[in-house]
């Protein structure tokens, strides 16, 4: 079911849920609950594969052990993010990149605390360790970071109407599961979860889980991959 847009997405909803206009469901509590929906499904891409909503800020550093990334100049944490620049939900890599070329030259190691970040490593010595809003590093830093993340989406799902056309994102053949994950939250209030939405959620998200492992570029996943450099060393 290839729903490209939120009025059809909406639409699917309100059969779901039986409620084909606003007479018992106002407009506004379909938004609230299509973009819950929203969140859960983006959630459901990005477990299995978090490039999918990746995007990038570049930021300039000379001498740095850490940075502000709610006061840094472009800000994508805090008060003061401004579009275009996206909000930081999940961040997935820290780059260094070579500024001669503007491409990638090491990718910083993610550590799970700021004692990992900072315990001496002879293999991985570039490590990272986001804390607030500040991203830390394992040393000194000069040159040119790019943060990849996913950010906070910017659909805007109070457009309910054809006339809005609002887009949604490219995984069109699998919005029915953001309908169908509202109709989920929908149900909890009055103890009354459709069982025919939770076997339909079930059916889709193992189907959707089998399309991202695999992936939109076949040929990526046809071989086995080496994604540790320090392997092909025997380390």
């Amino acid at each position: 079911m290839a729903l490209n847009y939120v009025y059809q997405v909406n639409d699917y909803f309100r059969t779901l849920v039986d409620e084909s206009d606003a007479t018992f469901m106002s407009d506004a509590i379909v938004t609230s609950y299509l973009e819950s929906g929203y969140e859960q499904f983006r959630q459901a891409v990005s477990d299995v594969m978090p490039e999918f909503y990746v995007v990038s800020k570049d930021y300039t550093l000379s001498n740095a052990t850490e940075v502000d990334l709610s006061t840094v100049v472009g800000p994508i944490l805090g008060s003061s993010v401004a579009a275009p620049q996206r909000r930081l939900s999940q961040l997935i890599r820290v780059v260094m990149l070579d500024s001669s070329t503007n491409q990638p030259k090491n990718i910083f190691s993610a550590a799970a605390s700021y004692e990992a970040m900072i315990t001496p490593g002879p293999i991985y010595p570039a490590r990272y360790f986001l804390q607030g809003s500040v991203l830390k590093f394992s040393g000194t830093v000069t040159g040119i970071i790019r943060i990849e993340y996913i950010p906070v989406h910017n659909v805007d799902w109070s457009k309910l109407t054809s006339a809005t056309n609002e887009w949604i994102d490219d995984l069109t053949p699998w919005h029915d599961l953001i309908a169908l994950f509202a109709a989920s939250t929908y149900g909890v209030p009055d103890n009354a979860v459709s069982q025919a939405v939770q076997l339909q959620l079930g059916r889709r998200l193992k189907e959707l889980e089998g399309f991202v492992t695999r992936g939109r570029s076949i040929n990526a996943n046809r071989f086995v991959q080496v994604e540790d450099p320090w392997m092909l060393n025997g380390v």
